[in-house]
């Protein structure tokens, strides 16, 4: 019994764990009206590093990373957007095409295959961003890479990605629940344990120059 009321146990690390992914989950609502691209970029990095791998504090480890990618993710996010929208009205167009007609599928079925691309590019890109200093084009280019390589995986993510999002919909516009402010932060955070093996298979790791100081490869901590 003594034991329940100890801290470190199963039961309070789990709700400490909770808590922290309900905190960076309301960071995220709240800090994605500024740029969709930084808030992403700082969820996943804050979700890895301190949850996954308690370093540092939460509060910190989630604005370091908004600072830090701000201009990069702002640009990806500015892009992720447009293209959004964009396929949005291409999939609304083929929906009220004729599905009858062949033109019609092959157009609808071309557009399907593109939102999947899109997605999937767009789940790899903001952990290389939080990982890595590449350039726009460079981030885009190697997350829509990886995507292929691991197209396993990468179905996996984007298959879990429409749920949420799906499940955020139904469940908080419909019934009215609180699923958005643990939602995002969850997806997140399970995700970073097939993106975290796609990484290590398939990006090397920066080596270390003479005379600097020591790389704190803070992920490959178990």
């Amino acid at each position: 019994m003594s034991d329940f009321f100890n801290v470190d146990n199963k039961f309070f690390s789990a709700m400490t764990k909770l808590a922290d992914i309900i905190i960076v989950n309301l960071f995220f609502l709240f800090t994605v009206i500024l740029g969709i691209g930084p808030a992403c970029t700082a969820l996943y990095y804050a979700c890895m590093k301190n949850i996954r791998k308690s370093r540092n504090y939460l509060t910190k480890c989630y604005f370091h990373s908004f600072k830090q990618n701000f201009r990069q993710g702002f640009i990806i996010g500015v892009i992720q957007i447009a293209f959004g929208v964009m396929l949005g009205y291409c999939y609304a167009f083929a929906l009220a095409m004729d599905e009858a007609n062949t033109i019609g599928r092959v157009y609808y079925w071309g557009v399907v295959v593109f939102i999947f691309f899109f997605v999937m590019t767009f789940v790899y890109v903001y952990p290389i961003l939080s990982r890595y200093n590449l350039t726009v084009g460079k981030a885009l280019k190697t997350a829509f890479l990886l995507g292929i390589k691991h197209f396993i995986t990468s179905i996996i993510l984007v298959v879990g990605f429409v749920i949420t999002a799906i499940g955020i919909y139904l469940l908080t516009i419909y019934y009215y629940t609180p699923f958005i402010l643990i939602a995002p932060a969850t997806y997140c955070l399970l995700s970073t344990f097939l993106i975290e093996r796609c990484f290590r298979k398939s990006i090397p790791e920066p080596e270390q120059e003479e005379g600097a100081e020591p790389i704190d490869a803070w992920w490959r901590e178990d």
